[in-house]
């Protein structure tokens, strides 16, 4: 039965990608955007990325991002993320990232590996990691970018992770991100981003609202913060 669905929901990746070709200058990924992009922070540079959530039951969340690149192409982060649930659940991260093909031809590929540890009610749990793929893709002369996820998820739930987001550029500062991706065994998540840089190539503001497709809504919105100190 979770094979029928996830041959389902495919046809729903494709009806993504049709809205970003129609959507019709290059975008990366926002802070709230779970389909992580080919790119990584500048050489000898730091990014700080920061979002908060509120959901439809009340709960909330928010997480602290900062990451440097330490040398050419190895991308290091280290982030605190802490949730106002029935868990109460709050953790470190850490994730080194490298491109291993450049975004040449208007494509590429990256490699990224996420170790987190949550704390629920303060009873520690095991290290968890992520391995991800991101590929990413360039249309109509770099206004358009299509990035793909592929991943394997070792926590709780043992799982093979997938995303895929379209990013348009309406204008030098303003962006526009449809994405959809799944966290878990049920339903996919949707999500809709705007990028706005409050000043460009420095600091971007990101409002967001997303939703699981199904039946049961399970709404949120969102805003986040990426700041890029100006070299």
């Amino acid at each position: 039965m979770f094979f029928h669905a996830s041959i389902q929901w495919l046809a729903v990746l494709n009806v993504f990608i049709l809205c970003g070709l129609l959507l019709t200058q290059k975008s990366k990924a926002g802070p709230l955007i779970n389909t992580d992009d080919v790119s990584i922070t500048a050489a000898q540079q730091c990014q700080l990325e920061s979002t908060y959530s509120y959901n439809k039951d009340g709960t909330w969340s928010y997480q602290v991002v900062p990451a440097c690149n330490l040398n050419q192409n190895l991308e290091v982060s280290l982030g605190y993320h802490s949730s106002k649930d029935q868990d109460q659940i709050h953790g470190f991260s850490a994730q080194a990232k490298t491109i291993l093909k450049p975004m040449e031809n208007n494509w590429g590929v990256a490699s990224s590996l996420l170790l987190s540890r949550d704390d629920v009610k303060h009873h520690g749990r095991d290290l968890d990691w992520f391995l991800n793929v991101p590929v990413s893709f360039h249309f109509l002369e770099q206004r358009l970018q299509l990035d793909s996820n592929i991943g394997y998820q070792h926590a709780d739930e043992r799982l093979l992770r997938w995303g895929i987001a379209s990013t348009y550029a309406m204008t030098e500062r303003l962006g526009l991100t449809l994405e959809t991706y799944n966290q878990d065994r049920h339903t996919p998540f949707f999500q809709t981003a705007v990028q706005y840089s409050v000043i460009p190539n420095v600091l971007t503001l990101e409002p967001s609202f997303g939703d699981r497709l199904s039946s049961l809504k399970q709404h949120w919105f969102g805003v986040g913060l990426s700041f890029t100190p100006s070299s």
